[in-house]
């Protein structure tokens, strides 16, 4: 696996063994960033179930300010700092170990916001719209930020959830990725 575009463009980014993680697949990755091209510069971006640090790298390369990973897996956890040291990405990014739901509390109270939060829960724990929830009652996605959720098929996704409201959706193979935005009222 690879970064794709930006000042880090063609670095390796190492995943762990098995098939415990599911890294963003490079087309996937290369879609969502084209889709987000005019907001990723100076971002603030939240990766949750962040697996490798794959999306976030990403997004550092191609200008994100900085970037909070949340993952409860602790050998992926040890994967994802050894990305970040072997990138020399430590001024711009943390990783956490924690349940993503309790971190997302933990940054409500910290009073954080992104521009850009990320997700990609394991797909066979239904996690996703109980996710955007937790986000929309923490109020942690700054007014103009986007959410992009990446899950399975047979999750469909509400076309409102909390206050967000779907604003995309693009479908790749066995996958779907779901793009909300805050509710303008």
């Amino acid at each position: 696996m690879r970064i794709t575009s930006g000042k880090l463009k063609n670095r390796i980014i190492l995943s762990r063994e098995g098939r415990d993680t599911r890294p963003t697949l490079e087309r996937v990755k290369e879609s969502i960033f084209s889709i987000l091209f005019d907001k990723i510069e100076n971002a603030n971006f939240l990766d949750l179930y962040s697996g490798t640090g794959n999306m976030s790298f990403e997004a550092l390369s191609r200008g994100a300010r900085r970037a909070i990973m949340i993952e409860k897996d602790t050998d992926a956890l040890k994967v994802i700092i050894d990305n970040v040291q072997r990138l020399g990405l430590e001024d711009q990014c943390r990783a956490y170990k924690n349940n993503v739901l309790r971190a997302i509390e933990i940054l409500e109270n910290k009073k954080e916001k992104f521009d850009i939060i990320f997700m990609d829960p394991p797909y066979r724990e239904n996690l996703t719209k109980k996710t955007v929830e937790k986000i929309s009652l923490c109020n942690i996605l700054s007014d103009d930020g986007v959410i992009i959720c990446e899950h399975g098929k047979y999750e469909k996704m509400e076309d409102t959830i909390g206050e967000y409201v779907k604003s995309d959706e693009r479908e790749y193979n066995r996958k779907i990725v779901t793009f909300y935005k805050k509710r303008k009222w």
